[in-house]
């Protein structure tokens, strides 16, 4: 009776014997992978009706269709990451959340990205943010000349002079 049990909840979508929590765990961010996908597989190997078998071409079909979500996947991605490499040298509005909660903005220009993973961290100010802070992209010609241009202070100037003197 048990199995029929099993073989219904199949059917309706469901796996037998996994709670929600261990669900979440093994899904993560509600992306389904390749693991989850092959568990997913033997289970409805495992529990199908054994009158009414599942064809090969179903599951090619499945597979198929896996393959080709995890490309398009991947493409987004790649696309996720040029665009982030041609921030490099403009100026952004990045907000973000300290940690008392609070909402903050800064603005500088990008000096580089890194990518970590699926992590894209964006160099703005000598601090890295997440690409998700990303706020706005600004033309230079919409922020105030300090922003653009910092003001030259006697430590600024002296750096210069030595850089000055040191070239001739």
């Amino acid at each position: 009776m048990s199995t029929i049990n099993h073989v219904q909840n199949i059917i309706d979508g469901k796996i037998p014997d996994m709670r929600k929590e261990e669900t979440t765990k093994k899904l993560g961010d509600d992306s389904l992978g390749k693991d989850a996908f092959l568990q997913l597989l033997v289970t409805q190997l495992k529990y199908q009706d054994p009158l009414n078998p599942s064809q090969d071409t179903e599951f090619i079909a499945q597979l198929a269709s896996f393959s080709q979500l995890e490309a398009l996947q991947n493409l987004t991605q790649s696309n996720s990451n040029a665009q982030a490499f041609n921030l490099v040298g403009k100026h952004v509005v990045l907000k973000f959340e300290t940690d008392s909660g609070n909402a903050m903005f800064t603005v500088g220009k990008v000096d580089y990205v890194t990518v970590e993973g699926k992590d894209t961290y964006l160099s703005v100010n000598g601090n890295d943010y997440n690409i998700e802070d990303l706020y706005q992209v600004v033309d230079s010609s919409f922020l105030p000349e300090e922003i653009v241009e910092p003001e030259e202070t006697e430590d600024n100037q002296d750096d210069q002079d030595n850089d000055e003197t040191e070239e001739v």
